[in-house]
């Protein structure tokens, strides 16, 4: 089974790198300079061996010229074959020596040059093979060598040669072509068959993954841009399948968060309308309050604090829809005092029962941005003070713990639900019940602009305990 193709527009735009430059040019070079290097090291002990078999050939044909000079009477034999023999062998000299006898000569009576140490193809090792053969192949350090060995039929008899170093060196340079030549075709065959493999098993593939991540980040709310994988079962088709995942999880995400702006828009507009109606009523209602009717009297408390939450209310969603709360503009604060100034604007004590209890230590000090933690503080305090509405202990503390400044809000209400507690932190989710979870998400976006954080600590039957930590710089 094949899978649909990536739209050809995606395929279009998909920039194609140079040919060396794609991985399939890359490993084409690669199998190629590889193939190469592993017939360099194949060629060099190859080379070594046939200079031997060429210097073992002279010294089979010079020990068959030694025969003819055996098979003479006197062991002497024509200047016109002599030449002959010395011309088959194609060397200047050929000498057979037994320990029983005197040495067999065959010359062709030109004076040779002074030559170098023998070769003796008997005591030679294979690192002194490849080191010669490079030698004669480059440039040979005489134009003879005498070359020493054992005659084929007798492994006493040792036989000498005087060859002319030219001749074996055009033999082993038309050996080292053929190699050569060789080595290219086996890697250039090789290398395309590589090339050819992975162009269709992983680079079109991975084109394709590549084009359709182009695509989708084009266009992702279009569902055609979402890869449809294949059968395979290897690595490239798990990164297709998860790829597929991903985009799937992506666009839905997106979707959902397009709507929710959509829908935050709405909500904005609704709320800024509705907090202008509101503040009509809460004129009205202040008039209310001052009315001499006892219904009216006793009524319109509960008026003014509905009236109070709902602009509340509107203001929280007006605040968090817009989402551009400043950047924290730390400043020192004396928090002992500065919790007491919460408390009171909170109207705390008050006649509900509330006992207030300051623990902050009076002379710690504190690095922050005085109203974002003004709007931290009153809303933990204002949420301990309406979860005890019989009454209760709510109390701050703090200390200094390591680097940072840990500071504690209990109440001794009756705890958060579970539903609470599965969305504490979530906008219009989370909170205590009656509310919409947006002072708790905003309390924590402020805090973790300082670098610090809210936890929720404990909560039950006792109280709940909320705890901040903020940072300090470092004195």
């Amino acid at each position: 089974m094949t899978a649909d193709p990536v739209p050809s527009t995606n395929q279009s735009r998909l920039p194609r790198p140079p040919a060396v430059a794609s991985l399939s040019g890359r490993l084409l070079v690669l199998t190629v300079g590889f193939t190469m290097l592993s017939a360099v090291l194949i060629y060099l002990p190859a080379m070594s061996r046939f200079r031997i078999s060429y210097l073992e050939a002279r010294i089979e044909l010079a020990d068959q010229a030694a025969l003819a000079l055996l098979a003479a009477p006197n062991g002497m034999v024509s200047a016109e074959l002599e030449d002959e023999l010395l011309r088959n062998v194609g060397g200047k000299l050929v000498a057979m020596r037994r320990k029983e006898s005197n040495a067999l000569i065959l010359s062709d009576r030109q004076e040779l040059p002074m030559l170098g140490k023998p070769v003796d193809l008997a005591t030679q090792q294979w690192w002194e093979g490849i080191v010669n053969a490079v030698m004669v192949l480059t440039k040979p350090a005489s134009e003879y060598v005498r070359v020493l060995g054992p005659s084929p039929r007798d492994p006493h008899t040792r036989i000498e040669v005087v060859l002319p170093t030219a001749p074996m060196t055009d033999a082993l340079r038309d050996f080292s072509w053929r190699v050569f030549w060789v080595a290219m075709l086996i890697s250039v065959f090789t290398g395309s068959l590589v090339y050819l493999s992975l162009q269709w098993l992983l680079v079109r593939p991975i084109r394709r993954l590549i084009g359709s991540i182009v695509g989708f980040h084009a266009a992702p709310e279009d569902a055609r841009q979402i890869i449809r994988p294949t059968q395979r079962r290897d690595e490239l088709g798990l990164a297709e399948r998860e790829l597929q995942m991903m985009q799937q999880d992506l666009r839905q995400a997106l979707t959902q968060r397009m709507r929710l702006a959509q829908l935050g828009i709405a909500v904005s507009k609704i709320s800024h309308d509705l907090r202008n109606m509101l503040a009509s009523a809460q004129l009205v209602s202040d008039r209310l309050a001052a009315s001499d009717d006892p219904t009216v009297r006793q009524v319109a408390p509960r008026l003014v604090g509905s009236i109070d939450r709902a602009i509340a209310l509107c203001a929280q969603t007006l605040r968090y829809g817009k989402a551009e709360e400043r950047a924290p503009e730390p400043c020192q604060i004396a928090l002992h005092d500065f919790v007491d100034d919460v408390a009171a604007a909170l109207g705390l004590p008050d006649g509900t029962g509330i006992r207030w209890h300051n623990a902050v230590p009076e002379d710690l000090p504190l690095f922050a941005d005085a109203e974002h933690l003004y709007r931290v503080l009153n809303n933990l305090m204002r949420n301990a003070a309406q979860a005890m509405p019989e009454g209760g202990d709510l109390r701050i503390a703090a200390a200094m713990d390591a680097n940072d400044i840990v500071i504690e809000v209990a109440d001794s209400g009756t705890g958060l639900s579970e539903a609470a507690r599965a969305h504490l932190f979530e906008p219009f989710r989370g909170g205590r019940s009656g509310g919409t979870g947006l002072g708790l998400a905003i309390a924590r976006e402020l805090i973790r602009a300082h670098g610090g954080d809210l936890e929720l600590v404990r909560t039950g039957p006792l109280g709940t305990t909320f705890r901040l930590r903020l940072p300090q710089p470092v004195r």
